[in-house]
């Protein structure tokens, strides 16, 4: 009798999270979009571009899922990814099977650089050009 009263409890403080989850993910978006405003300021976005030739050469910035690519501080290349969220907390991503230009349907592969342990995988879309605005 007891198993059958704690099989409900256990899966209602499983439930008790999980408005305090969603409040934490909420939470860090807002905060992901107010530092790529920030990040931003001063640029206009460009019509999509579905490659960045010479990735290889720029550096980059993460801010959740958002990959910022720039060689220089006069445009930024913004990619909205989907899963590269561990690359922002020191994850390290590996991009396989690349030459000379990332491409919208490449993807990339996060790892834990400390543990040696893959963390996930993430797909490219469109690479938005931000120009600096005179």
């Amino acid at each position: 009798m007891r198993r059958l009263v704690l099989i409900p409890l256990i899966f209602v403080m499983g439930c008790v999270d999980a408005p305090r989850q969603q409040a934490a993910v909420a939470a860090q978006k807002a905060a992901d979009e107010i530092k790529l405003a920030r990040l931003l300021k001063g640029y206009t976005p460009g019509p999509a571009q579905s490659c960045l030739p010479h990735f290889r050469n720029y550096q980059t910035k993460v801010v959740g899922d958002t990959l910022l690519y720039s060689t220089d501080r006069r445009v930024i290349y913004r990619n909205n990814t989907t899963g590269c969220t561990g690359v922002s907390v020191g994850d390290t991503i590996y991009i396989p099977n690349v030459e000379g230009e990332l491409c919208r349907g490449h993807f990339g592969i996060t790892y834990d650089s400390i543990n040696q342990l893959e963390t996930g995988r993430c797909e490219f879309s469109d690479f938005i050009p931000y120009r600096k605005t005179q």
